[in-house]
């Protein structure tokens, strides 16, 4: 048994340690706290009322990290405005409603992407989907991975897929297509078609009456606008879309499948803002793959890489707030 001195004696070495502690911990100061130690979480999200037009959820045919409610739920908590979910094979203005359902506080929507899934360029298709009860399917991609483009660049350069216009003309499925998306008032977006059939689909959406109009990933390599051709379409109204996920992609990539796309990173965005104009462009992330970060992670990370490039909070709340947001019809 320990008598009643000794542990005195203790107490008062006990309290003298902690003494010397909190005296060299405040002499530091939030140097030593930061040694080691990723950054406090800010007060207020960068993302806190953006709106990201491009993510991947699950349920999906390729792995993804979040589904359609745990991505809502995360995005909710940061205080984003909005998500559009995007799916290669199935629609998702179902799948939009419902995580609104469940996830109340942020708005989603959905769309369809017109690949062969779905009978390729297919009008009915088009109008089933915007019909879908809760009002979410907003969004028409044009085809991504069995379009022409996507084929001849990624898998071979002798095979061909889906097209959407030919020497400079829509087809006519493309036509009764674009002609739905402004009757209803939807978005365009262009999916991974080739660059020259970009402007023929923008200029025609033009003269039918389509309002809102968005050029997917626009500066990589599919579909690889060149500046005039960006230049071109932004004057017929379209906006531009650059995605996070091209700021990681190119020859070191994290995967192999992220080696096959041009990078298109924070100075690429400082550039575009001079060239193209900030009131031109979207920024969005294009994630929800598989060991990747999440999209509302991306999003944080996305205006951080913009700031540090040069792009004021102006632009940067034009190209991820108010664009999208003008967009949707918001």
């Amino acid at each position: 048994m320990m008598n009643t001195s000794r542990k005195l004696r203790l107490s008062k070495m006990s309290g003298t340690l902690l003494l010397a502690l909190g005296t060299l911990l405040s002499s530091t100061g939030p140097a030593l706290a930061q040694v080691g130690f990723p950054p406090p979480p800010p007060r207020i999200s960068p993302a806190a009322g953006v709106i990201d037009m491009h993510v991947h959820p699950d349920p999906d045919v390729f792995g993804r990290s979040l589904t359609d409610i745990e991505l809502a739920t995360v995005a909710r908590r940061k205080g984003m405005r909005g998500l559009v979910l995007k799916n290669h094979v199935v629609t998702t203005a179902d799948r939009a409603a419902l995580a609104m359902q469940q996830v109340p506080g942020i708005e989603i929507w959905g769309g369809i992407v017109l690949n062969s899934s779905v009978g390729g360029v297919n009008p009915a298709a088009v109008e089933w989907m915007h019909r879908m009860s809760g009002g979410r399917g907003k969004i028409v991609w044009l085809p991504t991975f069995d379009s022409d483009k996507h084929i001849k660049t990624l898998v071979d350069k002798n095979k061909s897929g889906l097209r959407v216009a030919i020497d400079g003309k829509v087809t006519p499925e493309m036509e009764e297509v674009l002609k739905i998306i402004a009757r209803e008032n939807l978005v365009l977006a262009t999916g991974h078609v080739h660059p020259e059939e970009v402007v023929a689909v923008v200029k025609r959406g033009r003269e039918l009456g389509v309002k809102n109009m968005l050029v997917t990933h626009g500066l990589t390599n599919i579909p690889g606008l060149s500046l005039e051709q960006a230049k071109q379409v932004t004057a017929m109204g379209a906006k531009i879309e650059i995605c996070y996920l091209q700021f990681m992609t190119g020859p070191q990539a994290q995967y192999p499948w992220m080696t096959h796309w041009d990078r298109v990173d924070a100075k690429a965005v400082a550039q575009a803002v001079k060239d193209i104009g900030a009131e031109h462009l979207v920024l969005s992330t294009d994630l929800g793959q598989q060991g990747m970060m999440t999209p509302p992670d991306g999003i944080e990370n996305q205006v951080a890489a913009v700031k540090a490039a040069g792009v004021s909070q102006a632009d940067i709340d034009t190209m991820m707030k108010r664009n999208p947001a003008l967009l949707l019809g918001l």
